[in-house]
């Protein structure tokens, strides 16, 4: 592959999204929220129960999302020598699919150890 052909626009976009959100990632992994707010953190009914669902549910969450940050950024740099124009799309759809797992087990996870009023289930 020749250099002109590997700094397209969809490989550079491939590449960025990628990096951006390990970034991203990272940033909400080292930086959770540390008190429940509407704006930023894993923000569902029963993650925002009490202070104890928040937490857990940012815990796990964001270790999922810093996973799924990676398999994109992987899933970038594999499609960058494929000649096929929609890489970005199939990028996307592992973002947004991985999204929804992230959501799914941080909401089973909760499911799983919290009551319905956010107490912690006894084991």
């Amino acid at each position: 592959m020749n250099t002109e052909a590997l700094f397209t626009e969809e490989n550079i976009a491939l590449f960025s999204m990628g990096v951006l959100f390990v970034l991203l990632a990272y940033y909400y992994y080292a930086r959770p929220p540390k008190e429940i707010n509407r704006l930023y953190g894993h923000r569902t009914p029963r993650s925002m129960k009490n202070q104890q669902t928040w937490d857990a549910a940012n815990e796990r969450s964001s270790k999922d999302f810093f996973s799924l940050a990676f398999v994109v950024l992987i899933v970038g740099i594999f499609l960058i020598p494929i000649n096929f124009e929609g890489k970005v799309i199939i990028q996307m759809v592992v973002l947004l699919v991985g999204l929804g797992w992230t959501v799914w087990r941080t909401e089973t996870y909760l499911k799983n150890n919290f009551d319905k009023d956010g107490n912690p289930k006894n084991s």
